[in-house]
């Protein structure tokens, strides 16, 4: 057997150096050599893990028919700003499909008003070389949509009926729903939140809080708009604050939500008592559609309350003299049921066909997740009769739960679901699944596969089983069928038994459907695992494998991926923060793991292979490419 050069020996090698087996390794040795210690072990298992071929080329040796992905980061590996030099050299070595994972979701692909901003994927896939795969994550699901844009097509229609002077674009301005929606905010470890009491009067307010002096944009709360403003108009922005500091500070501006651009920038200085701040802005940039108050400057407490954001009303009876106590009546006209099913139905016929028409060409596209997690853990179809199984942290700290939305005359539409949450199933029904495979299959390339991806199969057999009855509805209901079913398997290592995982392939190759291991990573619960720790993750990863093969057929098998490249915390600063679940260790070198995968792969532990006598030519050939000179033999 060739060995391979070890690709980062330095970063790879401290790993292990502790001790990793209590007995002698079985190691062969040169004749004469002195026996391997106890001692020696760590090292020589870290030489032979180092050695190992690349885990593509025991795929193509031993499963070719199915092909070994990773799920990454698409601007690491595109590393426009020079800081993952070594990331996509290192996906390309060893794997055969590549999966990003959000550079393809909604909420990255599209833009506020609806249109497609394909700016980092196109990026992507001109680095991406032509003989890898590429596989699409994912149409639908119920996180990670651009929610603000799909408000917008089935929001009322506002009715402001008002003796002030201005018309305002905004829909939550004096925040008296108590909620944030149409407001976001981010940056410099602020938070906001609207809170009864903190209002101009006693009324609800906002209230942003800045824990440090920063640059004014690094705080940042913002009102994406349901249309870009019109170039040439003036717009007047008005609104109530006070702050916890005498010398606080806002800005003004307005931004373009997807290359960031922006203009207007007015700055206004803050005191401790409610007080009015107010400036026209003529639009001059096309596709302004967000806008933001800055509150990075200085460090304090802010108040907000009455923000309007507008046209000024010429004839308007309200002055100057009289906002503070001016009449405004807001109403607001609902939408039919079927006025918002057409409307999702076309953005979803927009998104799904749109992003599928712009890569038809490209022959490296070789799949699609169209639906993402449909089913909740306690077994029922996610959006439908009030099941939506979602959650997210408020400003507090606190879980929240996505509940049903509420709508009616007076307080317009509220969601109820968090950030970027958007439940389609709730107003399409069980159509939002058999469209979406049906717009999916119209626009897809011949032989392009479509899937259902879900997780937590492998622990809970009811929502198996709920996700089976999923894929048999849409098969039976649509004039298209799904392709396969795909298996996340984000696992705890000392949480999962090969019976369990056994089980799950059994029952979903018996559907007949192509099975896929779509997000798999191995979990330790720490960020210092133990040797044993990591020989157990390796023995699981491997246990995996082996399962696959053997409850699988070989015609079924639609793919295998593991999630994320490597253990370094940039790539973990959302998924498993502090945990080490992956093949490679923080700084791209190999794990037990990595022996653990390759070994499953092959059906036999590869480093048996290697020889003392392998290691000598080893190092005569690593001598000779140090000097240019044929190497002295190796004296003992």
């Amino acid at each position: 057997m060739k060995l391979n050069k070890i690709i980062f020996p330095m970063l790879a090698a401290p790993l292990l150096l502790t001790g990793c087996y209590d007995e002698k390794m079985e190691w062969h040795t040169p004749e004469g050599h002195n026996p391997v210690t106890s001692d020696e072990i760590p090292l020589q298992l870290q030489e032979e893990i180092d050695h190992y071929d690349y885990i593509k080329n025991y795929m193509a040796q031993n499963m070719p028919e199915t092909p070994i992905g990773v799920g990454l980061t698409a601007n690491y590996y595109i590393d426009a700003d020079g800081e993952h030099p070594d990331y996509a050299g290192l996906c390309d070595a060893h794997f055969q499909q590549f999966v990003t994972g959000n550079a393809m979701k909604m909420d990255a692909m599209v833009n506020a008003d609806g249109t497609l901003n394909t700016a980092t994927l196109d990026a992507f896939t001109a680095k991406v070389p032509d003989d890898k795969q590429i596989f699409g994550h994912n149409f639908i699901w119920h996180t990670q949509q651009r929610q603000n844009y799909l408000y917008s097509l089935i929001a009322p229609q506002m009715i402001v009926e008002t003796d002030g002077d201005i018309l305002t674009l905004l829909q939550n301005g004096d925040f008296e729903m108590g909620n944030t929606t149409g407001w976001s905010s981010w940056g410099n470890s602020s938070t906001y939140e609207v809170v009864a009491g903190e209002g101009f009067d006693g009324s609800y307010g906002l209230v942003l809080n800045n824990p440090t002096d920063a640059e004014s944009h690094a705080a940042q709360l913002a009102y994406d708009l349901t249309s870009p403003l019109t170039v040439g108009q003036t717009y007047v922005f008005r609104a109530k604050v006070k702050s916890s500091t005498p010398a606080g500070s806002l800005q003004f501006a307005v931004q373009n939500s997807t290359d960031y651009s922006g203009e207007g920038y007015y700055t206004f200085s803050v005191g401790t008592d409610w007080t009015d701040i107010e400036c026209e802005y003529t639009c001059t940039m096309a596709n302004m559609n967000r806008m933001l108050i800055n509150f990075g400057a200085v460090a304090g407490t802010y108040y907000i309350d009455n923000v309007e954001f507008g046209t000024r009303i010429e004839q308007g009876a309200g002055t100057r003299a009289n906002r503070a106590t001016r009449a405004t009546t807001i109403t607001y006209i609902l939408k039919t049921p079927e006025e918002k099913r057409k409307a999702l139905l076309g953005a979803m016929e927009s998104w799904i066909g749109g992003m599928l028409d712009h890569v038809k060409n490209d022959t490296r596209f070789v799949g699609w997740d169209v639906i993402n997690e449909p089913i909740t853990d306690d077994g029922y179809y996610r959006g439908i009769d009030n099941h939506f199984g979602g959650n997210w942290e408020d400003a507090n700290g606190l879980t929240q739960y996505d509940a049903a939305p509420v709508e009616n005359e007076e307080t317009g539409l509220t969601l109820n679901w968090g950030d970027n949450h958007f439940y389609w199933g709730y107003y399409l029904g069980m159509d939002y699944a058999t469209r979406a495979f049906e717009i999916a299959r119209e626009h897809a390339p011949a032989g392009m596969k479509l899937y259902v991806n879900e997780y937590g199969l492998e622990t809970n057999p009811t929502k198996l089983a709920k996700l089976i009855d999923f894929v048999n509805y849409i098969d039976q209901n649509s004039t298209t069928q799904v392709d396969g079913i795909a298996t996340q398997m984000h696992v705890q290592a000392n949480g999962i038994t090969r019976e369990q995982v056994d089980q799950m392939f059994q029952t979903l190759a018996a559907t007949g459907k192509l099975v896929r291991v779509s997000e798999l990573d191995v979990a330790l619960g720490t960020a210092s695992p133990t040797q044993e720790d990591l020989q157990l993750q390796s023995d699981v990863y491997q246990m995996i494998i082996e399962s696959y093969k053997a409850n699988v057929p070989e015609a079924q098998r639609g793919g295998f991926v593991v999630w994320t490249l490597s253990d370094a915390a940039d790539e973990h600063e959302y998924w498993l923060k502090g945990d080490k679940p992956n093949l490679f260790d923080e700084n791209y070198g190999r794990k037990i793991a990595y022996k653990g995968l390759c070994d499953g792969i092959a059906g036999y532990d590869i480093g048996a292979d290697f020889s003392g006598d392998m290691w000598k030519d080893q190092a005569t050939e690593d001598q000779e490419d140090e000097t240019g000179e044929e190497a002295a033999e190796p004296t003992e």
